[in-house]
């Protein structure tokens, strides 16, 4: 049940979001956010309220400026970090990898490899190459993180002793 106080701050919102709303859909509109906008004016109306809650007056009496402030660089750190999760490589299920450029860009003779790591550190090797973290490794080859960190650990020493790493 709604206390007078939780009633008077919901309506303090309602005020607050009828002021910035506009705010809001002109950051969205300037940096161009077309695909995933509700999704992003919803992220935008969380951070408003964090920032309601937090704003201190005494530390600046310009809290136009500040809300608007900081909105723009949250959006902003919103669209960097969508930006890079769409920028990484996801493997696919039939074990083919989507890039293949690693084999020229680091001049790795993969053959000479397949002599001494077994396939698994192989994978690991190859994936990351890739940049693909310990945890995407390991839900890609559906094994627990130690063991890819296993794999990890036999796949360097075995580098280690052949190529002087």
């Amino acid at each position: 049940m709604l206390t007078s106080k939780d009633n008077m701050e919901n309506n303090n919102f309602n005020h607050y979001y009828m002021k910035y709303e506009k705010v809001i859909h002109y950051l969205l509109h300037r940096y161009n956010i077309k695909y995933a906008y509700d999704d992003y004016f919803q992220l935008m109306l969380i951070k408003l309220w964090e920032l309601l809650q937090t704003f201190d007056e005494l530390k600046t009496n310009a809290m136009d400026k500040y809300i608007y402030t900081k909105l723009k660089f949250y959006l902003i750190d919103c669209i960097r970090k969508y930006s890079k999760e769409m920028n990484r490589f996801i493997p696919t299920s039939d074990n083919i990898m989507l890039d293949q450029s690693y084999v020229e860009h680091y001049h790795c003779e993969l053959y000479s490899m397949l002599e001494f790591l077994s396939p698994e550190e192989l994978t690991w090797f190859n994936l990351t190459l890739q940049g693909f973290s310990t945890q995407e490794i390991a839900i890609y080859m559906n094994k627990s993180e130690s063991t890819i960190k296993y794999y990890r650990k036999n796949a360097r020493n075995k580098l280690k002793s052949h190529y002087l790493f």
